[in-house]
């Protein structure tokens, strides 16, 4: 099968760099499967799972937050806010760290509403 380069990057450090047969990936609409040779395309992507088939068949997943992804042909680099590996974490750690993220998400949205206001609503 043809394989791609995988690229992972949150803004504290280079996650991953594998060769892949295929990545699937959360977006805000639903899961998407990137294989090699895809369209150049750049997506959002949503909280949630991570999934990938390295070029030796084995699969592995991370659990990531909101970010983006670019796809060429030969690589899709994924840029995300934070990326933990799904295979190291049972399932109840990985429920805690995806609602944290969501939460601090949440917050961090309410405090740019809230700078968006007028300056009369503030008071």
């Amino acid at each position: 099968m043809n394989t791609f380069q995988l690229l992972i990057a949150t803004p504290e450090r280079q996650v991953l760099s594998e060769e892949v047969e295929m990545v699937k990936l959360c977006l805000p609409d639903g899961d998407y499967v990137l294989l090699a040779g895809h369209e150049p395309v750049t997506t959002a992507l949503d909280y949630g799972l991570l999934t990938y088939r390295s070029a030796e068949g084995q699969t592995h997943e991370f659990v990531i937050s909101d970010g983006f992804c670019e796809m060429r042909p030969d690589k899709a680099v994924v840029f995300t806010d934070q990326c933990l590996d799904a295979d190291n974490l049972d399932r109840e750690q990985e429920r805690i760290e995806r609602e944290r993220m969501i939460a601090q998400d949440r917050f961090e949205d309410s405090l740019e509403q809230k700078k968006k206001r007028p300056a009369c609503l503030l008071r």
